[in-house]
């Protein structure tokens, strides 16, 4: 078995540094089926408190106007008083004062002259925690991704573990955890985990 000898010990160091230098520039890659994720942007929105609703009744302005979602889930309107709307779809809520209104307004059968929408989404809310500028819990008011939540919270520090950041969600039936590496998002290799954070999402960087 040939020896080696100190004139080797450079080269085999040299060898050595390149070799690990070579293995943490690569970003950890988690294997995760990102497809599986629900796109909060392609479902109907639930109201929730503080959301403020829209409501438009033709030809009847003191029926119409913009409403806030009280914290027990209600809303005040006209003629109705409180209304549970905190649950609902915008599509479902509209259905419900539609029914109501009938009463004291004509509706037409396909329901056009009322209309209902979410001007709002106060009560879609996301907590960044961990090693952020500024975690907190945070109310943007519109859907965000991954990347619009870091932002929100001024970016990593210097100390953040990116490569291990996962989302915390707890919107589903069963509460899980997404992984997430930043490095793989900023190089373009995984865009497919620029996820869009779902309502009582958190998100965690180590």
């Amino acid at each position: 078995m040939p020896i080696l000898t100190t004139r080797w010990l450079p080269a085999l160091s040299l060898l050595w540094t390149l070799l690990v230098a070579g293995l943490g520039c690569t970003p950890y890659l988690p294997r995760y089926d990102y497809g599986i994720e629900p796109d909060p942007t392609k479902i109907e929105y639930v109201i929730g408190p503080g959301d403020i609703i829209d409501i438009r009744q033709w030809k009847n302005p003191d029926v119409s106007g913009r409403v806030r979602v009280f914290p027990d889930g209600n809303i005040a309107v006209p003629l109705l008083g409180q209304v549970q709307a905190a649950g609902l779809t915008a599509r479902l809520l509209r259905e419900k004062l539609g029914k109501g209104l009938e009463k004291y307004i004509a509706q037409s059968a396909d329901m056009q002259t009322l209309t209902v929408a979410v001007d709002e989404f106060q009560s879609y809310s996301i907590s960044i925690v961990g090693e952020v500028t500024q975690p907190g819990h945070y109310q943007p008011g519109h859907f965000v991704t991954v990347l619009d939540a870091i932002a929100l919270a001024h970016g990593l520090t210097p100390y953040a573990k990116g490569e291990r950041m996962f989302i915390l969600r707890r919107a589903t039936s069963a509460p899980r955890k997404v992984p997430i590496s930043y490095p793989g998002l900023t190089t373009g290799k995984r865009p497919e985990m620029n996820l869009y954070l779902m309502r009582g999402d958190v998100l965690v960087v180590p």
